[in-house]
């Protein structure tokens, strides 16, 4: 089974700027670079390790806890853990098919089916 296989969700391309808070209270500018129901595609230069619980907080939108999933050269893999990951992909989904550069405020209710 391939990574692409595994995956059940479409991964929406984005730019968005955030950040990254460790436990300990060290903050990292991020960038997202791609987000899905389950997690988000992160590039940062944080000293995490994987399992390491993180809050992410993206600019225009709140906060997110989430725990590191994979790391490589790419970046690291963020599981949304708490926070509403639903609205999260509508704001992604507010772009449309292009390359989302900042949140889009969805117009309908982001929580509906």
């Amino acid at each position: 089974m391939t990574d692409q296989d595994k995956r059940q969700d479409d991964r929406l391309p984005v730019l968005w700027h955030g950040t990254l808070m460790t436990n300990d209270d060290r903050e990292f500018p991020c960038q997202i670079r791609d987000i899905s129901l389950a997690g988000t595609l992160i590039t940062c230069d944080a000293d995490v390790k994987m399992g390491d619980e993180l809050l992410l907080t993206i600019d225009r939108i709140g906060e997110f806890a989430g725990v590191v999933k994979w790391q490589g050269s790419q970046g690291l893999g963020l599981m949304i853990l708490a926070g509403p990951d639903l609205f999260l992909k509508k704001f992604a989904e507010g772009a449309g098919s292009g390359l989302s550069e900042a949140p889009n405020a969805p117009t309908d209710d982001p929580l509906a089916g």
